[in-house]
Protein backbone atom coordinates (compact mmCIF):
# COMPACT_ATOMS: atom_id res chain seq x y z
CA UNK A 1 0.00 0.00 0.00
CA UNK A 2 1.37 3.45 -0.93
CA UNK A 3 1.62 5.80 2.01
CA UNK A 4 0.35 9.33 1.84
CA UNK A 5 2.94 12.07 1.17
CA UNK A 6 4.19 13.74 4.31
CA UNK A 7 3.17 17.35 4.85
CA UNK A 8 6.86 18.17 4.94
CA UNK A 9 7.84 16.33 1.77
CA UNK A 10 10.05 18.26 -0.67
CA UNK A 11 7.33 18.54 -3.32
CA UNK A 12 5.10 20.33 -0.81
CA UNK A 13 7.84 22.67 0.47
CA UNK A 14 8.90 23.55 -3.07
CA UNK A 15 5.74 25.52 -3.64
CA UNK A 16 5.52 27.10 -0.21
CA UNK A 17 6.66 30.62 0.58
CA UNK A 18 6.64 32.33 3.93
CA UNK A 19 4.06 35.13 3.95
CA UNK A 20 5.71 38.49 3.43
CA UNK A 21 5.11 41.09 6.07
CA UNK A 22 3.85 44.30 4.52
CA UNK A 23 6.55 46.95 4.48
CA UNK A 24 6.09 49.78 6.91
CA UNK A 25 5.03 52.72 4.72
CA UNK A 26 6.62 55.06 7.25
CA UNK A 27 5.19 57.83 9.41
CA UNK A 28 4.44 60.15 6.49
CA UNK A 29 1.78 57.76 5.16
CA UNK A 30 -0.13 57.76 8.44
CA UNK A 31 -1.77 61.13 9.21
CA UNK A 32 -1.69 60.54 12.98
CA UNK A 33 1.96 59.47 13.09
CA UNK A 34 2.85 62.32 10.76
CA UNK A 35 1.12 64.87 12.94
CA UNK A 36 2.80 63.53 16.08
CA UNK A 37 6.26 63.62 14.46
CA UNK A 38 5.84 67.16 13.12
CA UNK A 39 4.47 68.45 16.44
CA UNK A 40 7.48 66.99 18.28
CA UNK A 41 9.90 68.47 15.75
CA UNK A 42 8.40 71.95 15.89
CA UNK A 43 8.41 71.90 19.70
CA UNK A 44 12.09 70.93 19.91
CA UNK A 45 13.08 73.21 17.04
CA UNK A 46 11.70 76.43 18.52
CA UNK A 47 13.36 75.60 21.86
CA UNK A 48 16.77 75.00 20.29
CA UNK A 49 19.82 77.08 19.50
CA UNK A 50 19.16 76.33 15.83
CA UNK A 51 15.94 78.37 16.02
CA UNK A 52 17.80 81.33 17.53
CA UNK A 53 20.41 81.10 14.78
CA UNK A 54 17.62 80.94 12.19
CA UNK A 55 16.09 84.15 13.56
CA UNK A 56 19.46 85.91 13.39
CA UNK A 57 19.93 84.87 9.76
CA UNK A 58 16.38 85.88 8.78
CA UNK A 59 16.83 89.29 10.38
CA UNK A 60 19.95 89.91 8.26
CA UNK A 61 18.66 88.30 5.08
CA UNK A 62 15.36 90.23 5.11
CA UNK A 63 16.15 93.56 6.78
CA UNK A 64 13.39 95.94 7.76
CA UNK A 65 10.75 93.29 8.38
CA UNK A 66 11.49 92.84 12.07
CA UNK A 67 11.26 89.09 11.67
CA UNK A 68 13.36 88.15 14.69
CA UNK A 69 11.21 90.20 17.06
CA UNK A 70 7.96 89.01 15.46
CA UNK A 71 8.85 85.34 15.52
CA UNK A 72 10.23 85.55 19.04
CA UNK A 73 6.86 86.83 20.22
CA UNK A 74 4.98 84.22 18.21
CA UNK A 75 7.08 81.20 19.19
CA UNK A 76 4.59 79.82 21.71
CA UNK A 77 1.75 80.00 19.21
CA UNK A 78 3.78 79.19 16.09
CA UNK A 79 1.99 75.97 15.21
CA UNK A 80 -1.36 77.72 15.22
CA UNK A 81 -0.12 79.76 12.25
CA UNK A 82 1.29 76.78 10.33
CA UNK A 83 -0.73 75.53 7.37
CA UNK A 84 -0.71 71.88 6.38
CA UNK A 85 0.53 70.93 2.95
CA UNK A 86 -2.88 69.80 1.73
CA UNK A 87 -4.42 73.15 2.69
CA UNK A 88 -2.24 75.71 0.95
CA UNK A 89 1.21 74.25 0.35
CA UNK A 90 2.11 75.21 -3.24
CA UNK A 91 0.34 78.56 -3.04
CA UNK A 92 1.99 79.36 0.28
CA UNK A 93 5.53 78.39 -0.74
CA UNK A 94 5.48 79.66 -4.32
CA UNK A 95 6.84 76.41 -5.82
CA UNK A 96 5.30 72.99 -6.53
CA UNK A 97 5.51 70.91 -3.36
CA UNK A 98 4.10 67.54 -2.37
CA UNK A 99 4.20 64.87 0.32
CA UNK A 100 6.52 61.88 0.00
CA UNK A 101 8.07 59.34 2.32
CA UNK A 102 10.62 61.89 3.53
CA UNK A 103 8.18 64.68 4.33
CA UNK A 104 7.99 67.45 1.74
CA UNK A 105 9.60 67.52 -1.70
CA UNK A 106 9.62 70.47 -4.08
CA UNK A 107 10.29 71.19 -7.74
CA UNK A 108 12.45 74.21 -8.62
CA UNK A 109 12.30 73.72 -12.39
CA UNK A 110 10.68 77.10 -12.98
CA UNK A 111 13.33 78.84 -10.86
CA UNK A 112 16.45 77.33 -12.42
CA UNK A 113 18.75 79.64 -14.31
CA UNK A 114 21.94 79.13 -16.30
CA UNK A 115 25.05 78.93 -14.18
CA UNK A 116 28.03 81.13 -14.92
CA UNK A 117 31.30 79.19 -15.05
CA UNK A 118 33.73 80.44 -12.43
CA UNK A 119 37.50 80.43 -12.51
CA UNK A 120 38.61 77.57 -10.29
CA UNK A 121 41.51 77.35 -7.89
CA UNK A 122 42.70 73.85 -8.74
CA UNK A 123 41.08 72.43 -5.62
CA UNK A 124 38.85 69.37 -5.98
CA UNK A 125 35.21 70.14 -6.67
CA UNK A 126 32.24 68.65 -4.85
CA UNK A 127 29.64 67.12 -7.20
CA UNK A 128 26.25 68.77 -7.07
CA UNK A 129 27.49 71.90 -5.32
CA UNK A 130 27.86 75.10 -7.27
CA UNK A 131 29.58 78.30 -6.23
CA UNK A 132 31.97 78.53 -3.30
CA UNK A 133 30.73 75.38 -1.59
CA UNK A 134 31.80 73.37 -4.62
CA UNK A 135 35.49 73.79 -4.04
CA UNK A 136 37.81 72.56 -1.35
CA UNK A 137 40.07 75.62 -1.65
CA UNK A 138 39.47 79.23 -0.73
CA UNK A 139 37.20 79.86 -3.71
CA UNK A 140 37.53 82.58 -6.31
CA UNK A 141 38.04 86.29 -5.98
CA UNK A 142 34.33 86.77 -6.60
CA UNK A 143 33.01 84.04 -4.31
CA UNK A 144 34.83 83.25 -1.04
CA UNK A 145 34.82 79.84 0.52
CA UNK A 146 31.81 79.23 2.80
CA UNK A 147 32.82 79.71 6.42
CA UNK A 148 31.24 78.61 9.65
CA UNK A 149 30.38 80.68 12.70
CA UNK A 150 29.10 79.46 16.06
CA UNK A 151 26.72 82.11 17.41
CA UNK A 152 25.28 79.75 20.03
CA UNK A 153 26.36 76.55 21.73
CA UNK A 154 24.73 73.72 19.83
CA UNK A 155 24.25 75.54 16.51
CA UNK A 156 26.40 76.95 13.76
CA UNK A 157 25.81 78.99 10.62
CA UNK A 158 27.33 78.52 7.16
CA UNK A 159 26.81 81.22 4.56
CA UNK A 160 27.63 80.06 1.04
CA UNK A 161 26.61 83.39 -0.52
CA UNK A 162 28.25 86.18 1.47
CA UNK A 163 29.90 85.16 4.76
CA UNK A 164 29.75 88.66 6.23
CA UNK A 165 26.28 89.65 5.05
CA UNK A 166 23.65 87.22 6.25
CA UNK A 167 25.25 86.33 9.53
CA UNK A 168 27.96 88.49 11.08
CA UNK A 169 29.21 86.73 14.18
CA UNK A 170 31.33 88.60 16.71
CA UNK A 171 34.89 88.21 15.50
CA UNK A 172 33.75 87.06 12.06
CA UNK A 173 33.23 83.58 10.60
CA UNK A 174 36.14 81.17 10.63
CA UNK A 175 37.75 79.04 7.95
CA UNK A 176 38.91 75.55 8.99
CA UNK A 177 42.52 76.68 9.39
CA UNK A 178 41.41 79.52 11.70
CA UNK A 179 39.63 77.18 14.12
CA UNK A 180 41.49 76.13 17.25
CA UNK A 181 42.59 72.54 17.33
CA UNK A 182 41.01 70.28 19.93
CA UNK A 183 42.71 70.87 23.24
CA UNK A 184 44.31 74.15 22.21
CA UNK A 185 43.55 77.48 23.89
CA UNK A 186 40.16 78.72 22.80
CA UNK A 187 38.96 82.10 21.66
CA UNK A 188 36.02 82.32 23.98
CA UNK A 189 34.75 84.88 26.40
CA UNK A 190 37.30 85.58 29.10
CA UNK A 191 40.30 84.80 26.91
CA UNK A 192 40.88 88.47 26.22
CA UNK A 193 39.86 88.30 22.57
CA UNK A 194 36.22 89.30 22.97
CA UNK A 195 35.16 86.77 20.32
CA UNK A 196 32.35 84.25 20.39
CA UNK A 197 33.37 80.85 21.83
CA UNK A 198 34.11 78.33 19.10
CA UNK A 199 33.36 74.82 20.42
CA UNK A 200 34.73 71.90 18.42
CA UNK A 201 31.86 71.06 16.05
CA UNK A 202 30.22 67.78 16.79
CA UNK A 203 31.03 67.65 20.48
CA UNK A 204 27.36 68.38 21.23
CA UNK A 205 25.08 65.34 21.30
CA UNK A 206 22.35 67.34 19.61
CA UNK A 207 23.19 70.20 17.27
CA UNK A 208 21.93 72.06 14.25
CA UNK A 209 23.14 74.12 11.34
CA UNK A 210 21.61 77.03 9.42
CA UNK A 211 22.89 77.24 5.85
CA UNK A 212 22.37 80.29 3.63
CA UNK A 213 22.22 78.95 0.09
CA UNK A 214 21.07 79.34 -3.47
CA UNK A 215 18.84 76.25 -3.67
CA UNK A 216 18.92 76.28 -7.47
CA UNK A 217 22.60 75.34 -7.15
CA UNK A 218 21.85 72.23 -5.10
CA UNK A 219 21.91 70.03 -8.21
CA UNK A 220 18.62 68.27 -9.02
CA UNK A 221 15.54 70.21 -9.99
CA UNK A 222 13.44 68.11 -7.60
CA UNK A 223 14.63 68.48 -4.03
CA UNK A 224 13.43 65.85 -1.60
CA UNK A 225 14.76 65.26 1.90
CA UNK A 226 17.53 62.93 0.76
CA UNK A 227 18.80 65.40 -1.85
CA UNK A 228 18.70 68.27 0.64
CA UNK A 229 20.57 66.23 3.25
CA UNK A 230 23.27 65.23 0.73
CA UNK A 231 23.67 68.85 -0.31
CA UNK A 232 23.85 70.06 3.28
CA UNK A 233 26.47 67.42 4.02
CA UNK A 234 28.63 68.63 1.14
CA UNK A 235 28.32 72.24 2.26
CA UNK A 236 29.22 71.40 5.86
CA UNK A 237 32.22 69.37 4.65
CA UNK A 238 33.38 72.17 2.36
CA UNK A 239 33.19 74.66 5.22
CA UNK A 240 34.80 72.57 7.96
CA UNK A 241 37.30 70.37 6.13
CA UNK A 242 40.56 71.73 4.79
CA UNK A 243 42.65 69.15 2.87
CA UNK A 244 45.80 70.91 4.06
CA UNK A 245 44.85 70.17 7.68
CA UNK A 246 44.13 66.43 8.14
CA UNK A 247 42.73 66.99 11.65
CA UNK A 248 39.79 68.92 10.18
CA UNK A 249 38.47 65.72 8.56
CA UNK A 250 37.55 64.24 11.96
CA UNK A 251 36.10 67.59 13.03
CA UNK A 252 33.81 67.67 9.98
CA UNK A 253 32.71 64.08 10.59
CA UNK A 254 31.85 64.80 14.22
CA UNK A 255 29.83 67.83 13.17
CA UNK A 256 27.85 65.81 10.63
CA UNK A 257 27.17 62.97 13.08
CA UNK A 258 25.86 65.40 15.69
CA UNK A 259 23.42 67.18 13.38
CA UNK A 260 19.75 66.73 14.26
CA UNK A 261 18.34 69.88 12.63
CA UNK A 262 19.27 71.45 9.29
CA UNK A 263 17.77 74.72 8.07
CA UNK A 264 18.42 75.89 4.51
CA UNK A 265 17.49 79.50 3.72
CA UNK A 266 17.48 80.89 0.18
CA UNK A 267 17.17 84.71 0.35
CA UNK A 268 16.65 84.95 -3.43
CA UNK A 269 13.66 82.62 -3.44
CA UNK A 270 12.52 83.76 0.00
CA UNK A 271 12.32 80.09 0.90
CA UNK A 272 13.35 78.13 3.99
CA UNK A 273 13.40 74.37 4.48
CA UNK A 274 13.83 72.62 7.84
CA UNK A 275 15.05 69.03 8.10
CA UNK A 276 14.90 66.68 11.05
CA UNK A 277 17.69 64.08 11.15
CA UNK A 278 16.83 61.15 13.39
CA UNK A 279 19.25 58.82 15.20
CA UNK A 280 19.21 56.47 12.20
CA UNK A 281 20.43 59.39 10.04
CA UNK A 282 17.12 59.52 8.15
CA UNK A 283 16.31 63.05 6.96
CA UNK A 284 12.78 64.38 6.78
CA UNK A 285 11.65 67.82 5.66
CA UNK A 286 9.00 68.60 8.27
CA UNK A 287 8.71 72.38 8.04
CA UNK A 288 9.05 74.98 5.31
CA UNK A 289 8.43 78.70 5.09
CA UNK A 290 8.35 81.48 2.57
CA UNK A 291 9.21 85.12 3.12
CA UNK A 292 7.23 87.62 1.02
CA UNK A 293 8.54 91.14 1.52
CA UNK A 294 5.13 92.52 0.52
CA UNK A 295 3.15 90.41 3.00
CA UNK A 296 3.00 91.74 6.56
CA UNK A 297 2.18 88.21 7.80
CA UNK A 298 5.49 86.86 6.54
CA UNK A 299 6.92 84.30 6.97
CA UNK A 300 4.23 81.77 6.21
CA UNK A 301 4.92 78.25 7.48
CA UNK A 302 3.85 74.93 5.95
CA UNK A 303 4.06 71.42 7.38
CA UNK A 304 3.37 68.01 5.79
Amino acid sequence: MTSRASATSPDVLAGWRAPERPADPGPMADPERRRTMVDAFVAEFVASATWRATLAVLEAAFPGLGMAATLSRRTDELWRTIDTLDQAGPARLGVPVWLDGGGMALDLSARLRPRTPLRGTGAPSLPGVAGPAARGGEGTSREPRPRASWPYAGAFVIDTLDPLRYHRAVGGPLAPRDQPAKGSPGTGMGSGTGTVPVPPPGEEDDSGVVIVVDLTSAGPRVLDSAALWRYAGRVVTAALYDPVLPETRARARRALRALRRVVLIDPGLGLGLCLRIDVARTPRCLLAFRVDREDPRTPRFVRP
